[in-house]
């Protein structure tokens, strides 16, 4: 059995770069979302993946905040923000979405 430490050591510096652009489309999709308990409002996905998205917003919410996806003709997605760096975040989906679904919306809004 292979500890942690050993584990840890052997991943390449490519592994993580390799996961993260595993699925990754690059899109520019309007939606609306809802940062916590805020309205909803427009704004734009950067990519998008089956596991979350990058989006851009004036106010960014700290890491942790819980966030509300809505796509025409798709139930609201519920998300937290990973990370925020000025006006862009990074949030993953509480439930990731199904292949059907991500190849349904990027169909939808090509």
């Amino acid at each position: 059995m292979q500890d942690a430490g050993m584990y840890h050591d052997s991943l390449k510096a490519g592994d993580d770069e390799q996961r993260r652009d595993n699925g990754r489309a690059q899109v520019d999709l309007q939606c609306e979302i809802r940062v916590g308990t805020r309205c909803w409002r427009k704004t734009r996905l950067a990519d998008l993946t089956p596991g979350g998205f990058q989006v851009t917003l004036l106010d960014m919410p700290t890491r942790g905040t819980p966030v509300y996806v809505r796509f025409g003709g798709i139930q609201m997605l519920q998300a937290e923000v990973c990370w925020s760096k000025m006006d862009t975040a990074g949030c993953r989906f509480i439930t990731p979405i199904s292949s059907y679904v991500f190849e349904h919306i990027l169909a939808t809004y090509k």
